[in-house]
């Protein structure tokens, strides 16, 4: 394939799309209140397709986290995939709405920026160590006084 076909044949990258420069953060292991940041659905060179969904943790001492969720698209899977994308938006996606042309489909602009509850378990199998980012639930944004970290709110000056 020459270089003009390369081109032509290649569709654009997605603005933001590039997560591999990425790094999440570290938290501890619990239950958090973030902002979908990012979702994505894409395919590997070697025709794997995978999901990937970033988050920003909106209140507590972890406030302004980064962290991710990363699943292949496997026939184990869907399921869980299905679930969690109505836990977000409200219905059971089709394929479609998920990819569409080679890209992340149009349900995107239904996630990011929504308001979750998730949960952060790591897990040890021999040497590895997986960090696993669970969704729990749909929430309201955070108001501007629960946004702040109630674990710096002095005592004595409640009375």
């Amino acid at each position: 394939m020459g270089i003009k076909d390369l081109f032509d044949n290649t569709p654009a990258a997605e603005e933001g799309s590039n997560n591999n420069d990425r790094k999440m953060d570290t938290v501890p292991d619990g239950t958090y209140q973030a902002e979908v940041t990012d979702f994505s659905v894409f395919t590997s060179r070697a025709g794997d397709y995978y999901i990937s969904w970033w988050f920003e943790v909106t209140t507590g001492s972890a406030s302004g986290a980064q962290l991710r969720r990363w699943t292949s698209v496997t026939d184990r899977s869907v399921g869980v995939i299905k679930s969690t994308v109505k836990k977000v938006t409200g219905s059971v996606p089709q394929w479609s709405d998920l990819f569409d042309d080679g890209h992340t489909g149009p349900i995107k602009s239904e996630i990011v920026g929504k308001h979750v509850e998730i949960a952060q378990r790591t897990n040890q199998k021999g040497e590895k160590t997986y960090v696993n980012i669970y969704i729990n639930k749909l929430t309201a944004a955070p108001t501007s006084s629960s946004a702040g970290d109630q674990d710096e709110v002095n005592v004595d000056d409640l009375f």
